[in-house]
């Protein structure tokens, strides 16, 4: 992503395993805790993310992270980038669960269980509460009897 560009959805985050990467405050988080990652290979990851499942090649990487005008060592900017980018996933090259090397090609992000989440407060995994446990827990925070709905509401002095 060149530097004139900006995440094109500041609520929107990402989430993988134990990751969560957040597009609006730039970061990449474990278990809600930061995971330090310069700016570069969060950039790739995100590239990647955004084009997850998909083969993308060293050049489609080049011409998002590099400007034309731009002189480095390509090549070798990609594979310290990938490298840290695995560093921080935790992630293996010889057994991939999140990026895959398709050799002599480029890469592509494999996570199976990435979701994304835009706006709002991601969902607990695991926790659900039915219509009725719902409905029983509001009538209690209303002080009402939730197993007799048609009692009086008691008043706080007389509890």
């Amino acid at each position: 992503m060149p530097d004139n560009q900006v995440p094109d959805k500041p609520d929107k985050k990402i989430y993988f395993g134990d990751f969560e990467l957040d597009y609006g405050r730039f970061q990449l988080l474990q278990c809600g805790r930061t995971v330090r990652l310069e700016g570069l290979p969060l950039q790739l990851l995100m590239f990647l993310v955004e084009k997850r499942g998909q083969m993308v090649t060293r050049e489609q990487i080049a011409a998002e992270l590099w400007s034309k005008d731009v002189f480095v060592d390509v090549e070798q900017g990609i594979n310290t980038a990938i490298r840290k980018i695995r560093r921080a996933l935790l992630d293996d090259a010889d057994q991939p669960q999140h990026l895959q090397t398709v050799v002599g090609r480029g890469y592509r992000f494999v996570a199976p269980d990435a979701r994304e989440e835009a706006g709002g407060q991601p969902t607990s995994e695991g926790f659900s509460v039915s219509a009725e446990e719902l409905g029983r827990a509001i009538m209690t925070a209303a002080g009402l009897d939730p197993d007799n709905p048609r009692a009086t509401p008691k008043r706080p002095e007389e509890s």
